[in-house]
């Protein structure tokens, strides 16, 4: 069927219009000049046969039919957005999105990027790191590297690997507080972190070791601040196995008791349910299960 409708232009031009309750607004948010947003407006206007706005000498403001109108076109441009990007994501060119947290990029996929790149030299990967959670209904991106519980409605959930954690440190760290047993944490400063809530009383009680004391250096929000944390002398703080592995080979980090422990969440990889036959996904994911440093 042929579709009855308004330049498409104009729809937008009305949207930020209406929503700002302002041409001079709206002209700084689409980078025109407030006469182009009227006279935009007035032929919409003169397009629907009636008006949307109420004119005073001061500004405008929407009237009933402006309200209503607005609130079906910006559900319509939402849903040709949404769409826009659901196609774009399957049939753009070859270049894998993905999203993950600082620490897992450059402890387990850049340093093995050249084994990924010589095998499927048909991929292009393009990584984002960040603490932001992606929401795969919107952001530009493909694959998603978590670690949670795996619990994620919508969305097809892949488990990369079980997570373990451990007590690290600098070496610097452990010199100048003499650390040598399990007894040594309840008197140095200990790293936080907000997601492994009462993480260091179960390392210790899995060490038939007294609840740990309330000495904490800082608290941080990010696994990824933990660690850097850790390795610049700060206290001890808690690793997970095996992303830190390689950090630990390094020398960046030191393991002082080598008792890992089963952390209750695991790493997976997180995509959309459309995107399960993607060539380039499950090359990846293969890539990243078999990874040296997962080992």
């Amino acid at each position: 069927m042929a579709y009855k409708l308004p330049p498409v232009h104009l729809l937008t031009i009305f949207e930020a219009a209406a929503r700002l309750e302002s041409f001079k607004a709206a002209s700084e948010e689409l980078f025109i000049t407030p006469s182009a947003v009227s006279h935009q407006v007035k032929a919409l206007e003169e397009h629907l046969g009636f008006t949307l706005f109420q004119r005073k000498s001061r500004g405008v403001t929407v009237n009933a039919a402006g309200a209503m109108y607005l609130h079906h076109i910006q559900t319509g441009l939402a849903a040709i957005e949404l769409g826009t990007k659901k196609v774009r994501h399957r049939f753009s060119s070859p270049c894998l999105k993905i999203s993950c947290f600082t620490t897992l990029a450059s402890n387990i996929i850049i340093p093995q990027i050249g084994a990924f790149q010589s095998a499927h030299p048909d991929i292009d990967l393009r990584i984002e790191t960040g603490n932001h959670v992606a929401d795969l209904r919107y952001d530009d991106v493909d694959l998603a590297l978590r670690v949670g519980d795996g619990n994620w409605p919508d969305v097809q959930v892949e488990k990369i690997t079980d997570l373990k954690i451990d007590v690290v440190a600098s070496q610097v760290f452990l010199d100048k507080h003499q650390i040598k047993t399990h007894h040594d944490v309840n008197r140095v400063p200990l790293i936080d972190l907000t997601y492994m809530d009462d993480m260091w009383n179960q390392w210790a009680k899995s060490l038939s070791i007294d609840e740990i004391t309330d000495k904490r250096a800082i608290t941080f929000s990010d696994y990824d601040s933990t660690i850097r944390a850790a390795s610049q002398g700060v206290g001890l703080a808690l690793g997970m196995f095996p992303i830190e592995n390689i950090q630990v080979l390094r020398g960046t980090i030191v393991k002082p008791f080598d008792q890992e422990l089963e952390f209750p969440s695991s790493l997976f990889a997180v995509y959309r349910k459309e995107d399960t036959q993607r060539h380039d996904i499950s090359c990846f994911l293969k890539w990243l299960r078999q990874s040296p440093a997962l080992q």
